[in-house]
């Protein structure tokens, strides 16, 4: 018995150091990602969907962790900043730090980059003008969406997501919106017991009340005591354009909001 004890205490005292170290792992504020091949994007994208996605969706665009995809980093967005918040993970919050090698991190390291500026090395076809006519004119969308401080709330904003979304998502995107509806604006049909219903985007719910943002953009909360149904089966409250919109207005639509880049 004490021989096995002493072994599992000399065990301890040697990988204890060990594992502290890899934890605090930090690298130079200068240093350079080496793993930044197209190839070590993709292996890093592969990294991310078994790390991060739970917290970060599946293309980095957020749910119950911060959304990637605008390339604006809280604790900064160098090669050196992202690859020791990904290690090492940032305390006081949910986010751990990463079960990888160093050189995985890299990789991941690599494809957060990648998503943040997706739209930056793409030339949208289509006419931008026109398409600017198209969003404000028989699209609507600046009923849900926001450019800059102009616009909706039922919907993401789209200041910069010409920067961050590339030009055939955006095309899928408005052709079917229900494919991968963001979580925070997820459509919801509440029926209350006295007949009245509401349609809007979930805010918040517990197990006493529901808040949600009706269509008129306005806030509302329901006590689940006075609530008939509640109905999740319409995943996003964005029409499907292909459908509305001619193939020429669709392609210009799309080259307009990637034209959209942000503060530049």
């Amino acid at each position: 018995m004490r021989v096995l004890l002493g072994i599992s205490c000399c065990f301890l005292a040697l990988t204890a150091p060990l594992s502290a170290q890899r934890r605090a792992s930090i690298v130079d504020s200068s240093a350079k990602n080496p793993f930044d091949t197209p190839q070590d994007t993709e292996q890093g994208g592969r990294l991310f969907q078994t790390h991060c996605s739970y917290c970060h969706g599946p293309r980095g665009e957020g749910g119950r962790g911060a959304d990637l995809t605008n390339g604006q980093y809280r604790y900064g967005g160098s090669d050196a900043e992202l690859f020791n918040t990904i290690r090492n993970g940032i305390r006081g919050s949910e986010m751990p730090a990463v079960r990888a090698s160093d050189d995985e991190v890299w990789r991941v390291v690599a494809f957060v980059k990648r998503i943040g500026s997706t739209g930056l090395d793409e030339k949208a076809r289509g006419d931008a003008t026109a398409g600017k006519a198209v969003y404000e004119g028989k699209g609507k969308c600046a009923a849900c969406h926001a450019i800059g401080t102009d616009g909706g709330s039922l919907g993401p904003p789209l200041t910069d997501i010409g920067r961050r979304r590339g030009a055939m998502y955006l095309e899928e995107s408005l052709v079917k919106p229900e494919a991968e509806a963001p979580i925070s604006y997820r459509a919801i049909r509440v029926t209350t017991k006295s007949g009245q219903t509401l349609v809007g985007i979930r805010l918040n719910e517990d197990d006493l009340s529901i808040q949600l943002r009706d269509t008129g953009d306005n806030l509302r909360s329901v006590w689940k005591d006075n609530i008939k149904e509640i109905r999740r089966d319409q995943p996003t409250l964005m029409p499907a354009y292909g459908s509305i919109l001619s193939r020429k207005e669709l392609v210009d639509l799309v080259a307009y909001l990637s034209s959209l880049r942000g503060a530049q």
